[in-house]
């Protein structure tokens, strides 16, 4: 195996292939806490909206307070609900996390590199990792596409004439 071939395949595998693994990890990160988020504070909306109810319709004191939480608890619960379907934190983050996986896939290619017995062997090895990860790559960026037409847009309410 060549020096040049091997500082190649260093150069690359730390420059294009660890630092975009880095960022499609952290990036899932992001947004599977973003989800979590929202989902702990939309369950505790709902838990308070119903204490709320429960606290009006046992009349007790101040009860004018106790019915304007009831309605806005669960109006802030859905516009909760919509920002987190608009931003679609679960579909990005298991965007990002198929993404770190494919390369952590292609990565096993490396260590086939390694016992490559020949020049030969090894060039077509490296090739075939190099093709391995930008092809995630390229996958990543068409899920992109997809994921933007199944995004559901927010309808305004409807004014009554």
């Amino acid at each position: 195996m060549s020096n040049r071939h091997e500082q190649f395949l260093d150069i690359y595998q730390t420059h294009r292939h660890d630092d975009q693994a880095r960022f499609y990890n952290a990036r899932h990160s992001e947004f599977e806490k973003a989800r979590r988020q929202a989902v702990i504070l939309t369950g505790a909306l709902m838990f308070l909206t119903a204490m709320v109810s429960v606290l009006t319709a046992a009349s007790i004191q101040p009860k004018p307070l106790w019915v304007v939480l009831s309605v806005i608890l669960p109006a802030i619960s859905t516009a909760l609900t919509a920002y987190t379907s608009l931003f679609a934190f679960d579909q990005q983050s298991k965007l990002y996390q198929d993404a770190f996986r494919a390369l952590h896939k292609a990565e096993a290619s490396v260590y086939g590199l390694k016992q490559a017995s020949n020049e030969t062997d090894y060039k077509a090895g490296l090739e075939i990792y190099v093709n391995q990860v930008e092809e995630v790559f390229r996958k990543e960026q068409g899920q992109w596409g997809q994921l933007v037409s199944e995004m559901k847009t927010v309808e305004p309410p409807k004014l009554k004439k």
